[in-house]
């Protein structure tokens, strides 16, 4: 994620700045109140207030504590019961919330908040019937239908129910077509459900009200990105690009689709542009010497890398890049301690776990390589490379049967996985157990002929084998005729 620069320095205070001083002078006199545990008076307004930096704050129980308080002072004050039933709810404490909304709705029974809330509690309650019938109350009886359509749909976004979200949305978007928030959220919606085409179309609407729309045009890229289009993601970054060549988003995100191109030189230049514009940043930095580092460029890459944890001594990534650089090189030892860190940062991050055991392996620490090995296997026990990696050090350490017996569980798991069954025909046939090789052969030339190479590579003399040449060529020809 890239990080917006904050250019701090002179400002004016506006009407909001003066409102919450005022605001943090009642909540200090509150609090004094209650240290000295004396009696003053607050006006209804600035005990809500209070109530409501309470809770913006998450301090429920503080936010109760003002409410009960204004009891005493303002009895059946609508505006203390709205608030008191809000915070029940956001305790999880549906009987009482229930109990203030239905003392709400005597005094005020065409109240909307109260109908708002009414129907949020009764969504969390399972009654989806009559949450609508409150919803519907709210609109019936509201001074802003287009608020109260967002806050309907933003209720049903927290309680986890999108699609009926999204209904509302489209309310919005139908009586209000200029309100661009709905346009996102509606697109944020079929996002969620998996709807890519539909999120497509949504936003494309919105361009075509507002071809200038930076968040339109980012938001495309972005949806594209999701469904890997990155052709289409880049044109989207572009045209936003465009637009506000500031964008520094757009630019970070584009970078990021030329990456999945392999398109690692103007990945670079991107990435580049987005630190002059955006300033220091660990991911950007990581992910620009990940670019340099495909590109063979590894003492560079290594630099960026080292920058990202100047920044942020916590990015595992760039550690591990750094162990990856020195790996490249044939500094192994080098290599290791800088893997080590990375695995301490991420413990069950199969991949470091991965490159770990291979690095402790070559500097012949068996053992230890074992037991990355062993790690992964606990955290990840369908992860095929382990399988493969570790039995092939056994196999290579000439402990052949432990080989075949690491790699058999492994295929328990792996019932379909090509990669193993032409791994087993390999060190059964270094065993002298050729009938069963040749089974675990044409088990893995079933599942995929094209890889069937995979075998010479573990062990090239299999090549000068007549009987797998044999079995190979039948399996070619049944292969091109299907």
């Amino acid at each position: 994620m890239v990080l917006y620069l904050l250019h701090i320095g002179f400002t004016y205070m506006d009407a909001d700045d003066f409102l919450d001083e005022e605001v943090q002078s009642n909540v200090q006199r509150w609090e004094k109140m209650l240290r000295n545990k004396t009696n003053e008076y607050f006006e209804a307004e600035t005990l809500e207030e209070i109530c409501d930096y309470y809770i913006r704050k998450e301090k429920l129980k503080k936010a109760l504590e003002v409410l009960y308080y204004a009891d005493t002072l303002y009895q059946n004050y609508i505006c203390f019961m709205i608030q008191k039933a809000e915070v029940f709810l956001a305790l999880n404490k549906f009987d009482d919330a229930h109990s203030v909304l239905e003392k709400a709705e005597l005094y005020e029974p065409n109240n909307d908040e109260v109908a708002l809330i009414k129907g949020e509690l009764l969504l969390n309650s399972d009654d989806a019937e009559g949450a609508i019938e409150c919803f519907e109350k709210a609109l019936m009886y509201t001074n802003d239908r287009m608020d109260m359509l967002f806050e309907i749909a933003y209720v049903y976004e927290e309680a986890n129910k999108v699609i009926e979200a999204a209904h509302y949305f489209e309310i919005i978007i139908e009586e209000f077509p200029d309100e661009e928030q709905a346009y996102h959220e509606l697109a944020n919606c079929y996002d969620l459900t998996g709807d890519a085409d539909k999120s497509i179309n949504v936003i494309n609407k919105l361009i075509d009200i507002d071809p200038y729309s930076t968040s339109a045009w980012y938001s495309l890229g972005v949806t594209y990105t999701r469904i890997e289009l990155y052709e289409k993601a880049i044109d989207a970054f572009d045209f936003c690009l465009a637009i506000d060549d500031d964008f520094v988003a757009a630019r970070f995100n584009k970078a990021n689709a030329l990456v999945e191109l392999e398109r690692f030189e103007e990945a670079i230049q991107e990435y580049q542009t987005t630190i002059e514009r955006d300033g220091p940043d660990s991911v950007t930095f990581c992910n620009l010497a990940g670019c340099l580092e495909r590109l063979d460029k590894n003492q560079e890459a290594r630099e960026y890398y080292k920058k990202a944890t100047k920044i942020n001594p916590n990015i595992a990534e760039a550690w591990f890049g750094i162990g990856l650089t020195y790996d490249k090189e044939g500094m192994i030892k080098e290599a290791l301690q800088f893997v080590k860190r990375a695995v301490v940062l991420e413990p069950e991050n199969t991949e470091y776990l991965l490159v770990l055991g291979e690095a402790e392996y070559k500097l012949n620490n068996l053992e230890q390589a074992i037991e990355c090995y062993q790690e992964i296997i606990a955290i990840d026990p369908l992860m095929a490379e382990a399988w493969l990696d570790w039995s092939y050090i056994l196999f290579v350490e000439n402990k052949r049967n432990e080989a075949i017996s690491i790699l058999d569980e492994g295929m328990r798991l792996l019932v379909d996985n090509h990669l193993l069954y032409y791994r087993m025909a390999c060190y059964l046939y270094a065993c002298g157990k050729n009938k069963q090789a040749q089974e675990m052969l044409e088990k893995g030339l079933i599942l995929n002929f094209d890889e069937h190479h995979l075998i010479f590579e573990t062990l090239p003399q299999l090549q000068l084998i007549p009987e797998i040449k044999t079995i190979i060529a039948l399996y070619k020809d049944n292969n091109e005729k299907f």
